[in-house]
């Protein structure tokens, strides 16, 4: 490497660093500007934390509430989130500055509701629960307490999004080295992505970077098949991680099982050489017993405790959905052009921007949420065009994103058609689809690589010295409008007396 292109990459790491820390600050200003509880079962996740804290393992009747989960949500818990905005009735104030009377009546409240039912989530897989759990003891172990803690358990989102940032570039810096616009677009736009999963405690916050991870690690290993048994076996570990921080991190699975397939496939079309295929067979043998291993024995465990690999059967008993049959699944709105629409319109801008509420209205813009959705439409197509122009590593990795993305949605679509809802369920029977962006916030990165590519391949169609002004002024308009939107919608939750800036 010259003297020249040294000093370039170095530039170009401080550049991505910058970004990172950015998109860190970014993400630590408003997670502590979010007063808690969010709407998105954000309690339950902060119990779960609190279990793993402690040493818990799922295992029957064990899903009831923390004791210390009532009294957070007593002395910090915000009515803003469920209070309409023309309840003429003020906000009252936090516990910290109520009558020691309101104080007792408060966590009395809390006691009862937590006695209600069970935690819907005390079963669900354990890697960003036990990892948020050894984050809040060390938290603890600092003299963090109450609701400096809680904020200390979201504070670890920051971390998630700058490493995002730096998996981006580094897997992007290998697959497209002469493309600037993707090896450093993709990294800014992640740094912007107004994504509120990173703003609250969720499993959802872990698995961008948990999935990106393994997209990263998938597409090196299928493009330099020649690596280390070591690298197989990171990528199936990686991967074994995805799918034990979220079910649906499951397209990451199938995604390495068609990488499989064609490493096998292109070394069957092969003369033999000395010992070519068993080292293939070695490396592949290391990924899917590092992935099948722990995610296998977890899936066993539940079903030897549960009489279900994945222990959901009793939360959808709970929350009333019906599992249905194959043949009933073809009735289902989605197969119209009205119920298509109805979820790809929800769908999109709900990946987007996520689905937090304020004084119950849902944080989003119909102008952002618009560009959100025609822009990813738009992509994908061009996204797809420019599959056909790319080579070697450059066409595993795009390939392997948009297989990622459509993946997502397909398995929300289908989780949609497989279960009957009810009036009052989440989804409701009016509206059953899964539109739930965070369900499938693996993809981010799949997302942002097809988003960015997609620029690349349109502007490339104008003439050459406009080429990288056109496509650096479409990413810089996409991150304005996730910047801007973002700051006019969250502006009324800075002014919360219950959030972090307003702590005693």
């Amino acid at each position: 490497m010259t003297d020249e292109a040294s000093s370039g990459c170095r530039r170009e790491r401080l550049w991505v660093v910058a970004l990172a820390a950015a998109a860190a600050l970014r993400v630590l200003l408003l997670a502590a500007a979010f007063p808690f509880f969010t709407n998105v079962d954000e309690h339950r996740h902060v119990d779960m934390v609190l279990k793993y804290a402690r040493g818990y393992l799922p295992r029957p009747g064990g899903d009831a509430y923390e004791p210390r989960t009532a009294a957070l949500l007593g002395l910090h818990g915000s009515p803003e989130y469920a209070l309409p905005a023309d309840e003429a009735r003020p906000v009252p104030p936090p516990v910290w500055a109520s009558a020691p009377g309101e104080t007792v009546r408060r966590l009395r409240a809390n006691e009862r509701f937590i006695a209600q039912g069970p935690n819907l989530e005390a079963f669900q897989p354990p890697v960003y629960y036990a990892l948020a759990g050894v984050w809040l003891r060390l938290g603890a172990a600092l003299g963090l307490d109450a609701g400096a803690l809680l904020y200390w358990i979201r504070g670890l989102n920051g971390l998630f999004v700058a490493g995002l940032v730096w998996v981006a570039w580094m897997l992007l810096r290998e697959t497209h080295p002469r493309d600037a616009l993707v090896r450093l677009g993709v990294p800014a736009l992640l740094a912007a992505a107004p994504t509120d999963v990173f703003y609250y405690v969720t499993p959802d916050a872990l698995s961008p970077l948990v999935a990106g991870l393994g997209l990263s690690l998938a597409v090196r290993v299928v493009a330099m098949p020649e690596r280390s048994v070591a690298a197989f076996a990171a990528a199936g570990v990686v991967a074994a991680a995805a799918f034990l921080t979220k079910y649906t991190n499951a397209t990451l699975v199938a995604l390495l099982g068609l990488g499989t397939l064609w490493l096998l496939w292109r070394d069957a079309g092969r003369a033999p050489t000395s010992g070519s295929r068993r080292a293939t067979l070695a490396r592949l043998a290391a990924l899917w017993l590092c992935l099948l291993a722990p995610a296998g024995l977890w899936l066993l465990r539940n079903t030897l405790l549960f009489g279900d690999p994945t222990a959901t059967a009793t939360k959808v008993e709970i929350l009333g959905w019906r599992a249905k049959p194959l043949a009933e699944w073809w009735d289902h709105p989605l197969f119209t052009p009205a119920g298509a629409v109805a979820f790809v319109r929800d769908l999109v801008p709900m990946f987007w921007r996520g689905e937090v509420v304020w004084r119950r209205e849902v944080l989003a813009s119909p102008g952002a949420d618009a560009f959100y959705t025609w822009s990813s439409l738009a992509a994908l197509p061009l996204a797809a065009l420019a599959l056909r122009r790319a080579a070697g590593a450059a066409k595993i990795a795009e390939g392997a994103s948009l297989a990622m993305l459509l993946a997502s949605v397909a398995l929300l679509a289908g989780l949609s058609l497989a279960f009957e809802f009810h009036a009052t369920s989440n989804p409701p029977a009016h509206h059953p689809y899964f539109v739930q962006g965070r369900l499938v916030s693996g993809a981010l990165l799949a997302a942002a690589i097809v988003y960015a590519r997609a620029i690349g391949f349109a502007t490339s169609l104008l003439p050459s010295r406009s080429r990288v002004v056109a496509g650096t002024l479409a990413v810089a308009s996409a991150i304005l409008v996730c910047l801007l939107s973002e700051l006019a919608l969250s502006r009324p939750v800075f002014s919360s007396a219950y959030n972090f800036y307003h702590l005693p």
